[in-house]
């Protein structure tokens, strides 16, 4: 009864599936292969302009009106893609040159483009699967490494360069990012959840159930994954563990003293 008023939840204590990752660190890239760069069919005299900088156009909206100076005549120029105008370079009564006026990129998917150092390289495969963050979304963004550029940069990086679906636009070109790379899938005979862990003197525990005991098991641990952690001794397997709440038998543990093994 009190296990369930204090919302102490437990778990059997087994083998697990680790996920090894490393964390890395990158940038957003506008994907250059969804950028149209529009220019005018005919050089003239700029009319109107009916797109802004930053502003959301379908393909086939209105960018520009132009008066051509062959024929004196006026011609539209519409967006040829969905996306957001990156840049433009056009203002009513300006020549339009043979420069690009708008910039439009379709931002439904973009590049991510992370640091890998040497340390890390030989671990991290083509194929290997990313989870990136950002300070400017909550959402996580998941994808895979798709290529590594052919080039080593100023800080001794090589680029991993992973492509992700971005169909709210959430992630905006050059912001920095966060990024955990699986590097290896390690079967291992006994882990326990990171959440059950808790800190007793100079040891990590868990708090291990018998009947209706608790009773701390001081841990020697191995590899960890974002969820689990390798137990290498101190639990048996099989053994029901605290995982959710541990912190409320810690307090009355070091409150009443702890029951050790015998």
């Amino acid at each position: 009864v009190a296990a369930r008023a204090l919302n102490i939840e437990t778990e059997i204590a087994g083998p697990q599936t680790l996920a090894l990752n490393t964390s890395v660190y990158g940038r957003v890239l506008a994907d250059t292969e969804r950028l149209s760069h529009v220019s005018a069919r005919f050089e003239g005299r700029i009319v109107t302009v009916h797109a802004s900088l930053g502003e959301t156009v379908s393909a086939g909206s209105l960018l520009a009106t132009v008066e051509s100076n062959q024929s004196l005549t006026s011609y539209e120029i519409t967006a040829p893609i969905s996306g957001i105008v990156l840049a433009r370079d056009a203002g009513s009564g300006e020549q339009t040159g043979s420069r690009t006026l708008f910039t439009i990129m379709d931002n439904s998917s973009v590049w991510v483009d992370l640091d890998i150092f040497p340390k890390d390289l030989t671990a991290i495969q083509l194929g290997a699967s990313v989870t990136i963050k950002t300070a400017y979304s909550d959402t996580e963004f998941t994808g895979t490494i798709a290529r590594f550029l052919p080039h080593i940069e100023a800080n001794q990086a090589v680029t991993a360069r992973v492509r992700l679906n971005n169909p709210e636009g959430e992630l905006l070109p050059g912001a920095w990012v966060e990024a955990s790379i699986n590097v290896a899938d390690v079967e291992v005979p006994l882990a326990v959840r990171r959440e059950a862990l808790q800190s007793f003197r100079d040891f990590t525990v868990v708090y291990a159930k018998y009947d209706n005991d608790y009773e701390v098991r001081m841990l020697e641990l191995g590899r960890q994954s974002d969820e689990w952690v390798e137990v290498l001794s101190g639990l048996t397997p099989g053994t029901t563990y605290v995982t959710q709440n541990s912190y409320v038998l810690k307090a009355d543990v070091e409150k009443d003293g702890a029951t050790h093994d015998h």
